[in-house]
Order: C-alpha cells, then sequence, then structure tokens
C-alpha cells in the first residue's frame, strides 16, 4: 500500500478576535500522495488558503493550530518549534503565494533571492534532510556555485537570458516571469511536497498554461507531490487528479476528478459547477449560488451550508453532517448528498 507523503487529520486553526473564535479550518482531512496533484477548490473565504498556511506553519498571529495533525513524510509537524519548521519550509515542502509581487523582497535581486534559498539549506541537501540524497557529497556550495545553481533554475522555468534576469528586481519583471522567479525558489531544494496557492489567478491565459505546464514538467521529472488552491474548475480539470471541495473552514466532498466533475453528490459542489458556463453547450443554464459565504465566527448551528442551499430542512439547519463514502474515493459530507445526474434544487421524488 502506498504511503501518502503528506497526511492531514482533523486539522483545526482558529483565530480569537472581539467578535468571537474565527475557524478559519475547522476539522479538514485529506491524503496526499507520492507524484500526486489535489486541487483544493471553494469561494473566498472558505479556508483553502489557511489551510496551506497551516501546513507550512505560517499561520499569521493571534492564530493557531488547535488541533489535529499534519503528517509530513510520517513526521507530525503540529507542535514543533520554529527552528525545525524552518529546516523543513523549502527542503522537505515550499509554497508558491498567489501574488509574487508582494512575496518577493522589493529591495533584493530575485538572483539573491534564489541563491538565499538554495544556501539556507545546504546542509540538508548534501546529508539527504528530506528523505533522499539531492546533491553529491562532494558537492561545496559556495556563493559562486549557489549562484551557477540559480542561474540554472531560472533558465529550467523558461526565464529568457536568465543570467541577466539574476540582476532584474521583482517590480522591473512581468506578472508571469515573478511566478517563474518564485516557482524557481520553491523548486531550488526539490521538495517532496510543492503548495500552490492560485498560482495563475492573476496571469492571462496563455501565461496561465505556461505556468501550468511548467508545474506539470516539474512534477513528472522530480515527482512532486502539489497541492493546488484555486477557484478555476478548468485550472482542475487540466491538472488534478483528485479535488476536494472546502466551504466555511471545512472539506465538503473529495473523489477524484473525472468522478467529481459528472457526478457531484454535495449541493455547494454542483453549485460551483452549474455556476460555470460552458462553451458550445446553449442548453446550459448558468445558475450562480445565491447569498454568501457565512462568517466564521458566528455559523449557523448544523450545516454551514444550509442557509444557501436549495435543499436544506429544518434538520439540516440543526444537525451537523457527518462524512460518508458514495463511491470508490468519492465522500460527501451532507445530509441530502444530491442523487447521481439530478441537479441541486430538484429534490428527488418519493
Amino acid at each position: 500500500m502506498i504511503e501518502p507523503v503528506l497526511e492531514v487529520r482533523d486539522l483545526k486553526t482558529h483565530f480569537p478576535t472581539e467578535r468571537g473564535i474565527v475557524k478559519a479550518v475547522d476539522g479538514v482531512s485529506f491524503a496526499l500522495f507520492p507524484g500526486e496533484t489535489l486541487g483544493v477548490v471553494g469561494e473566498s473565504g472558505c479556508g483553502k488558503s489557511m489551510t496551506a498556511l497551516s501546513i507550512m506553519g505560517l499561520v499569521p498571529r493571534p492564530g493557531k493550530i488547535v488541533g489535529g495533525e499534519i503528517r509530513l513524510m510520517g513526521e507530525n509537524l503540529v507542535g514543533k518549534p520554529e527552528r525545525e519548521l524552518r529546516r523543513l519550509r523549502g527542503n522537505r515542502m515550499a509554497m508558491i503565494f498567489q501574488d509574487p509581487l508582494s512575496t518577493l523582497n522589493p529591495v533584493m535581486r530575485v538572483g539573491d533571492q534564489v541563491v538565499e534559498s538554495i544556501r539556507i539549506h545546504y546542509r540538508d541537501l548534501v546529508s539527504g534532510g528530506n528523505g533522499t540524497t539531492r546533491l553529491p557529497l562532494s558537492w561545496r556550495r559556495s556563493r559562486r556555485e549557489a549562484w551557477e545553481r540559480a542561474v540554472a533554475l531560472l533558465e529550467k522555468v523558461g526565464i529568457p537570458a536568465p543570467a541577466e534576469r539574476m540582476m532584474a528586481y521583482p517590480h522591473e519583471l512581468s506578472g508571469g516571469m515573478r511566478q517563474r522567479v518564485m516557482i524557481a525558489i520553491a523548486l531550488s531544494c526539490n521538495p517532496a511536497v510543492l503548495l500552490a496557492d492560485e498560482p495563475t489567478t492573476a496571469l492571462d491565459v496563455t501565461i496561465q498554461a505556461q505556468i501550468l505546464d511548467l508545474m506539470q514538467r516539474v512534477q513528472e521529472e522530480y515527482g512532486t507531490s502539489i497541492l493546488l488552491i484555486t477557484h478555476d474548475f478548468g485550472v482542475v480539470s487540466e491538472f488534478c487528479h483528485r479535488v476536494m471541495v472546502m466551504y466555511a473552514g471545512r472539506a465538503v466532498e473529495a473523489a477524484p476528478l473525472d468522478e467529481l466533475l459528472t457526478n457531484p453528490r454535495h449541493p455547494y459542489t454542483q453549485g460551483l459547477l452549474d455556476s460555470i458556463p460552458r462553451l458550445g453547450d446553449r442548453t446550459h443554464v448558468v445558475r450562480p449560488i445565491e447569498g454568501t459565504v457565512p462568517e466564521l465566527h458566528a455559523l449557523p448551528p448544523g450545516c454551514p451550508y444550509c442557509t444557501r442551499c436549495p435543499l436544506a430542512d429544518d434538520y439540516c439547519r440543526q444537525v451537523e453532517p457527518a462524512r460518508f463514502d458514495v463511491g470508490p474515493g468519492h465522500w460527501v459530507a451532507c445530509h441530502k448528498a444530491v442523487p447521481a445526474g439530478q441537479p441541486a434544487g430538484q429534490p428527488e421524488e418519493a
């Protein structure tokens, strides 16, 4: 049996506020296997990015992980001191952030930022600290050699004239180029797990395709496992093996890609799919989901989706649904999981 490279169990990340406890991540569980891409989808405010930040140990204060486990290659990260987490970041796991312009240091040349990542993790690289020996023991990480490796990385991610671009500052590069620099930094130590937080959101469709193609080539070359956070089902359908749907800090459905797209069982999942225009399908009626995601400090009792769900009844409003299996690798957390092929909003006839 193949063991997951990353396993999250009942993860809970909360933020104390004057208005109450914000449950940004509330009992999320999933597994990510070697060489797999798991897509995480949902509206803004559903807890997707906070799940990734929790895994990286980068939860902003005053938030903190209050429960659950995060097992990276069998090692539980929850409760580890910052010094140990810093050793793992970039080495065993890395993250591509949504906005590279605000993530990259504006007063450092991009080359220096790539080199910094390489040199910080030199000892772990030569000792195989991330589970395998990535570089020969005889390799000496002088600044010159680190610079040469950084140039090679920029070339690998498709940046033209990489030696010249090493001297540029982030604001001198286009959005696509900055995102490629972020990918180069993330890949500098060949991490086992790559967390990509909407890496193509601010890019035009041509650059989006190039970035996704680059990530796919990297995955094939290094066997990297990718957790891809996105709101774009087009990206999901082209790139992911499995998909997890989040709503109000919770995971509400997960399934293999084809199964989720053709047989969504949660009304929220079907609502997301129904709200997407379909090119060339004149019979498809776009149905936007009414309402908004509830405030996470004041979630309704019962199912968090009950205030927007066309199938909700009094039982849904009182009892929180548990997850249950509806097919191979397919589970859903809903009292009224939509039967296969039936549109949300049309309850099954007796």
